[in-house]
């Protein structure tokens, strides 16, 4: 969700009348324009039968949901408010959620500040890649400044909350107002995207006196989610969802595999052998198609891969063929030669793809720097 500014030191959610406006425009144009598409497929239904109606019915669907996408994105606006006001008294965070007729209100005089502390935070950019043949564009992760405010509340209550920010000028502008309150000023090159708002997690996090410089650079690339600082049990859960996402995903490669046996012994016996291997019109590209696709979608799954896992899944997956090689019924002498091939064939190419990539993903990011 954006927020707004003009000074840098007032920040709200809320849209301005023109922009609301903007909105509903563009809903209600393509609410009907999806109505419109609608009412020409049942003209062309009743007139010429099918013909182009199916195509006009999905125009209409596409409009439709474009339509309530932009009202639901809208809502998160109008529906939830966000004030962040930095004065001449102290920082005053205001938020409601209308619909849970929910308000949270906290007020930190500079006085009762403790200190500041400033790390890094993450955000999507568009980067735009200009060349002679093509131009392209593609979402990276790029750093931002968090500032973490530690105080006594007016509630009396020691609180602590946040607020990021993504350009420079908008950061210095907020340490000006507080270096001019006397307040304390800390930063710390950890990343503060997962960290609570809690002072007790706050205190733990190494840091030093801010003496006019951070320890990274607004606006720059992240090479991912790089040092993010995370209590011990976020780090615990950390762990143990990726344990899990690995072990889940060993599981669904003996599925995999135990798929190679049953494709083997049920669907290659009825495939033509020529010299040995199987013939041009067999399944064996839709076959090997299947299994690499199936692994490559347990990895999207799995995220993190330790470099020696597809080698031993790859194992496993010849393991489920040589077995399905052996308890297949079919009585032909090359039939074994045939599978065999496959295997080879269907090994090597997903070795070849997945360390394939991971290399080219390296050298062009060497090449990058």
């Amino acid at each position: 969700m954006e927020m707004q500014t003009k000074d840098n030191l007032d920040f709200t959610n809320q849209l301005p009348k023109w922009a609301i406006g903007c909105h509903i425009g563009l809903i209600s144009f393509f609410f009907l324009l999806g109505i419109g598409m609608f009412v020409l497929t049942a003209k062309e239904v009743s007139e010429t039968g099918l013909g182009i109606s199916i195509l006009l019915f999905v125009i209409g669907v596409v409009f439709l949901g474009l339509s309530w996408f932009s009202y639901k994105n809208l809502r998160k606006y109008l529906d939830f408010v966000i004030k962040v006001h930095v004065g001449e008294k102290g920082y005053d965070y205001y938020a409601k959620d209308k619909k849970k007729a929910i308000e949270h209100e906290i007020f930190l005089p500079y006085e009762n500040m403790k200190y500041i502390l400033i790390g890094m935070d993450y955000r999507l950019k568009a980067k735009y890649k200009y060349s002679v043949h093509y131009d392209r564009a593609k979402l990276i992760t790029v750093r931002s400044a968090k500032i973490l405010i530690c105080g006594v509340s007016t509630h009396n209550r020691l609180e602590v909350t946040s607020f990021s920010h993504w350009d420079q000028e908008s950061l210095y502008k907020w340490i000006d107002v507080f270096q001019k309150h006397g307040v304390d000023i800390f930063h710390t090159d950890k990343a503060l995207t997962a960290t609570p708002n809690n002072p007790e997690v706050i205190e733990s996090i190494p840091k030093k006196r801010f003496e006019g410089t951070l320890s990274f650079e607004i606006g720059s690339e992240a090479d991912g989610l790089d040092n993010i600082f995370l209590t011990e049990k976020q780090q615990g859960l950390v762990e143990g969802k990726e344990g899990r996402g690995r072990k889940n995903g060993f599981y669904f490669t003996l599925l995999l595999s135990l798929s190679q046996i049953i494709m083997i012994c049920f669907w290659f016996p009825y495939w033509e052998i020529e010299d040995k291997s199987f013939s041009d019109s067999s399944g064996e590209f839709i076959a090997l198609l299947f299994t690499l696709l199936s692994q490559f979608f347990i990895y999207m799954k799995m995220r993190k891969i330790k470099w020696y896992e597809p080698i031993r899944d790859s194992i496993v997956i010849y393991i489920g063929m040589l077995i399905g090689s052996k308890l297949a019924p079919d009585e032909r002498t090359t039939f074994q030669f045939a599978v065999q091939g496959y295997a080879l064939m269907t090994i090597c190419s997903f070795l070849f793809l997945y360390y394939g990539v991971k290399l080219y993903s390296r050298f062009k990011k060497i090449r990058e720097i």
